[in-house]
């Protein structure tokens, strides 16, 4: 039972107990890696549309991730019965949206981090806001990755049951894949959530609870990839006490380093085989790595390599479509019909293969017009809020994946690459995280179906993260054997200027030939250069502007963000005088053209359009830094 396979398994008697339970049900489900729970979970939404008449708006499902939910819209597609009118949504985008609909504003939101927005969705909860919305109390809930709940959304999800105390529910997880723990800063507050939400669950339901697992593993489908499988119950059971026997875990750890030890290498990357394998295999790759360091250095490796892929993104993070632009601007009228949307997708330059259907429905839930029009008003102004689907806000899939095991988890692929896992890795975490790490490479090795192997990872001892300097920065950073050497930066999401479109600031270009290269010639992978415009900066604390140039194509430029990240990446000391500033900035990527809503006023001054809407160039990858062109530093000042 694999993404591949169609819909018409016959479902073992675990599954069918979970498929057939009535709508008031209350279901925790313990499922191990690659036992059929995303199946289980479509056919369970269908009973409860078809046997239970439960509506489609009344079930509300939640997964932990973009990826996850991406993963669950795609398989609910092929179901005649459940079509595609079922919506899954992350913790945190329905917390955004529940907020939004209690009245606070979208800028009152973007100032806030996303576990405070989860904090305040917890209040309005228990503030009786849920029954105040549109749609109002859930009949039945889906929640899956449950094990993966800590914190404030492991307390936003408690308080959502216990709201609702005759509502029926279905809890996904498996105890022995929960590895973001990490997101909890206290060790001993970390120790104690891993399996707090299910006796949490046990202890609150009591006799109403039914627990139903499911442990027949369909995924793997080789000897090499079964290799981890049965280590999911020993982790299960280590999980799910409160005092974790450390010696139990540490020995499970060696068993689980030793199974990867005797899977084939793929060796390094850099070989004509491993190239010309990744380049033509037919099914799914991905390379999975322990942590974001190393998808950085392999990313960099395959883009020299010239092998095409995708690094996968944070759960977190999702950019409007580019085509979205087109649709809000494409027409003077207020509204649009499914008919003229249709007409319109040629000139959108949509992908080929995208679903009409799917797509004009997940326009409509969130700016549904009188008569089965969409509204574009409403359309731009959701774009604004950052509150469009998942589904219009998710990369496509890419044959090639590189990844965290972290942002992977959910996912299956046909061949899995693991980097970054031996005993040198443990001595470098620490003894008190052994059970996190045997659970994540737990993960790891039950993603593939076909094929596993070990792949060498780069050496990542140049890559710190900027937490740590005199000026603090949340981003990577590539460093050297000085202290003082600064090297290269990450590229991240907000590294791109959306107060005005590509060409109306420095670097002037036509403001309109941007956005018409941008959507035309401006791909994800595509490597761009950062050039600094000048050497005056705009602030003490930040650096001068840089220019985003693709093909010598000017494109867009720096945030301030990028500029005042820079400049304290910079810093060497507290009292260190930045003076000199990188001349180049080489070998960021292209993650996405996306779609940026701002000042009406400004796109109908330079040819663009009422609505305040165009394209701008997201970044990602590592940047090196290129100081030759220094000829042009004061005598005696120094290079960082």
């Amino acid at each position: 039972m694999t993404e591949s396979e169609g819909e018409s398994f016959e479902l073992t008697s675990a599954q069918r107990s979970v498929v057939t339970s009535a709508q008031g049900d209350k279901l925790l489900v313990p499922a191990q890696a690659g036992t059929g729970k995303t199946t289980t979970l479509i056919r369970r939404i269908e009973h409860l549309m078809t046997v239970e008449e439960t509506a489609a708006s009344e079930i509300l499902i939640w997964t932990f991730s973009r990826a996850a939910a991406q993963v669950l819209r795609t398989r609910a597609g092929r179901s005649a019965v459940v079509g595609r009118r079922v919506r899954a949504q992350t913790f945190d985008s329905w917390a955004s949206s529940l907020l939004l609909e209690a009245g606070y504003r979208p800028e009152d939101l973007s100032c806030r981090g996303f576990d405070r927005r989860i904090e305040l969705a917890t209040d309005a909860i228990e503030n009786g806001v849920v029954e105040e919305t549109e749609r109002g109390a859930p009949a039945h809930v889906i929640i899956d990755e449950v094990q993966d709940l800590v914190g404030p959304r492991r307390e936003m999800v408690e308080a959502f049951l216990d709201r609702f105390p005759d509502m029926g529910f279905t809890v996904v997880g498996d105890s022995a894949q929960s590895i973001y723990g990490f997101q909890v800063s206290d060790p001993q507050a970390r120790a104690e959530e891993a399996g707090l939400f299910f006796r949490w669950l046990r202890a609150t339901f009591g006799d109403e609870l039914r627990e139903v697992v499911l442990d027949e593993n369909f995924r793997a489908r080789t000897v090499e990839t079964r290799h981890a499988v049965p280590y999911g119950e020993r982790l299960q059971r280590l999980s799910d006490t409160v005092e974790v026997d450390m010696e139990a875990a540490a020995s499970l750890l060696r068993e689980l380093r030793s199974r990867l030890a005797e899977v084939a290498s793929f060796g390094k990357l850099d070989t004509p085989f491993a190239q010309d394998s990744l380049r033509d295999f037919s099914g799914t790759t991905a390379i999975l790595c322990r942590d974001n360091a190393q998808v950085l250095l392999l990313s960099e490796k395959l883009g020299q390599l010239d092998v095409p892929h995708r690094v996968q993104r944070s759960p977190r993070s999702g950019a409007a479509f580019a085509w979205v632009a087109g649709l809000v601007s494409a027409t003077g009228a207020v509204t649009l019909s499914q008919e003229r949307f249709e007409q319109l997708l040629p000139e959108l330059k949509i992908p080929a293969n995208i679903d009409i259907e799917e797509t004009w429905r997940s326009l409509r839930t969130v700016a549904a017009g009188a008569r089965n029009q969409l509204d574009l008003e409403a359309l731009r102004r959701v774009a604004a809020e950052g509150r469009l689907p998942d589904e219009l806000t998710t990369l496509p899939s890419h044959s090639i994946l590189v990844s965290t095991v972290h942002r992977a988890k959910g996912l299956e692929f046909d061949r899995v690459l693991i980097a970054g896992f031996d005993a040198t890795a443990q001595r470098r975490i620490g003894e008190t995280d052994t059970l996190t790490e045997a659970r994540l490479l737990h993960v790891a090795m039950t993603r593939p179906r076909d094929d596993l192997y070990r792949v060498e990872c780069p050496d990542t001892w140049t890559l710190r993260k900027g937490e740590h300097l005199p000026a603090p920065v949340g981003r990577w950073y590539v460093g050297g054997r000085e202290r003082w050497k600064r090297v290269g930066v990450e590229g991240v999401e907000t590294d791109v200027c959306h107060e005005v479109p590509a060409g109306v600031r420095e670097p002037e270009t036509d403001p309109a030939a941007a956005q018409k290269y941008l959507l035309e010639s401006v791909r994800p992978g595509s490597t761009v250069v950062l050039r600094r415009l000048h050497d005056l900066p705009s602030s003490s604390t930040e650096t001068p502007p840089y220019g985003i140039f693709h093909a010598d194509t000017p494109i867009g430029e720096v945030s301030k963000v990028f500029r005042h990240d820079l400049w304290r990446l910079l810093k060497r000391s507290a009292g260190y005088r930045v003076k000199q500033w990188p001349y180049l900035i080489t070998g960021l990527k292209i993650d996405c053209v996306e779609t940026v809503v701002g000042s009406t006023a400004v796109t109908e001054r330079h040819g663009l359009g009422g609505r305040g809407v165009w394209l701008a160039p997201r970044l990602g990858g590592l940047g090196r830094f290129d100081w030759t062109h220094a000829e042009r530093v004061p005598e005696g000042q120094d290079i960082p």
